[in-house]
Parts: structure tokens; sequence; C-alpha cells
């Protein structure tokens, strides 16, 4: 019994590492090319994984079954306009989450169709390993995605408090490690509704994708 929770733990790191590693690039990425030297002076404007990994956050993986990547420091006054600029930094990490959510769903639906088969056999059908490690990875980065759009630090989405409230969102940075706490506790009460709003979107993507082969 313990060789297939090995399989999945490996999996899940696999799939992680990858995510968060692209999702922390993604930040990194977008606020160089905004005017910040920022990242690429401390060397995370490179697709070196080693580079985004955090350690903790990735051993957290195997305990916990969820994780985080290295978080990318930047300095917003480079930018034309700060806030404008910050959010769209902010908005790179869980936009690449979702693009990465989206390609995976094109492979398992290139994949069903060159075996000859239809939507409907993705869900029918879920002894073939290499379906079922794609639909994990293409759920897990729309959790990442849905997730980093909590609007709390040290999570993405709380620069929009930044942009309408810059003293709320310079508390929610100060208390950062307090705020991880009601983040989990949010998640572990409210995990069934997250988990719910997650399917919507992985169905939804997968049905509108799956017009364009069928």
């Amino acid at each position: 019994m313990w060789i297939p929770e090995i399989t999945n733990i490996i999996q899940l790191a696999i799939i992680l590492a990858v995510s968060i590693w692209m999702h922390e690039y993604a930040h990194a990425y977008v606020s160089y090319r905004l005017g910040d030297p920022t990242p690429k002076l401390q060397g995370r404007l490179t697709p070196n994984p080693l580079k985004h990994i955090d350690p903790i956050g990735f051993l957290m993986i195997f305990f916990i079954h969820f994780g985080r990547g290295k978080p990318v420091q930047v300095n917003p006054l480079y930018y034309k306009n700060p806030r404008k600029g910050e959010l769209m930094v902010a908005l790179a990490g869980p936009a690449t989450n979702l693009v990465l959510a989206i390609l995976w769903i094109f492979i398992i639906l290139i994949y069903v169709k060159l075996m000859g088969g239809t939507p409907n056999d993705v869900f029918l059908n879920n002894i073939d390993p290499m379906i079922g490690f794609w639909i994990s990875f293409s759920i897990l980065n729309i959790s990442l995605a849905i997730f980093n759009l909590i609007p709390i630090a040290p999570l993405d989405w709380y620069r929009l408090i930044k942009i309408w409230r810059y003293r709320g969102a310079e508390f929610m940075e100060k208390y950062a490690h307090f705020w991880i706490i009601f983040i989990v506790l949010l998640l572990f009460l409210g995990g069934s509704v997250f988990s719910n709003l997650i399917m919507f979107v992985f169905n939804l993507l997968f049905t509108l994708i799956g017009q364009m082969f069928y």
C-alpha cells in the first residue's frame, strides 16, 4: 500500500516544483521587463528551478501536500507607474499557472484524440497513468492560481489592496507570518468550497477547450 502513496507524493513534488518555479520566474521576468534590475541582480532572472525553490517550502510538500517557492524581491520604484507595475508583477504568477493548466488540458485532449477516444473517456477511464498525471498537473496549477488570488499577504492578490488602501497593505506585510496561519485555517475550514471552485474551473476549461477538438 505504501508504494502508490510514495508514487503520488513524488508526482505531487514534481508538479509543484515545476509549477512554483514557473510562477516565481514569471514574477521576476515581468518585474525586469518593467525596468527593475533587482531580480537579475539577485540571480532570479533564470529558468534554473533551484534558484526559485525554497527548501522549507519544498519540504512542506511531503508533510502537508502543499508548498511554496522563494518569493521574488522587486523594487516598484523602478516602474513608471509603481502601483500598476506591482500589480502586473503580482498577477504574472497566477496567470502563468493558469496558462500551464490550459496547456496540460490541451495535451490531454490531443493525447485522447490520437488514441481514438473522446473527452468523456478521460473521466470514464482513469487507468492511464499519463492522463492521471496531466489532470493532476492542470488541477494543481488552477489551485495555485486561485489560491494566490486570495487578497491576503503574502499572497499575490493582496497587492490589489495596495492600490486601494496602501496603509492596509503595509499592515498586512508587517504581519505576513500571522496571516499565513489565518490562510491555513481558512483553507481548512472552507476546503470543500475551495475544492469545488477548482473543479468548476477545471471542468469549464476542459469543456471549452474540448469543443475545439470534437
